[in-house]
């Protein structure tokens, strides 16, 4: 059956932004700022989830905000393991 045969279907568009595939659990990495204030934190902040895209993931460090945005990084940071 194709899908404009469906009940309710409308139409199909193009979503240009990237879309995330998947998710994988943080771990135990950690970011830490190149450059700035944060950069001399040795401890650096945890990630706590990669977002997976087609080509790349993204760590994030906090839990969405209220309008359902991911927080991810977008800035230079190291990316290490904790011991």
């Amino acid at each position: 059956m194709a899908a404009k045969d469906l009940p309710g279907f409308r139409r199909v568009e193009r979503y240009n932004e990237p879309q995330v595939r998947g998710v994988l659990p943080g771990g135990n990495w950690r970011l830490r700022a190149k450059e700035g204030p944060s950069s001399h934190s040795r401890i650096g902040s945890p990630v706590i989830a990669f977002l997976v895209y087609d080509t790349y993931v993204r760590p994030v460090t906090r839990l969405p905000s209220p309008n359902g945005r991911w927080k991810t990084t977008s800035a230079k940071y190291d990316l290490f393991q904790s011991d």
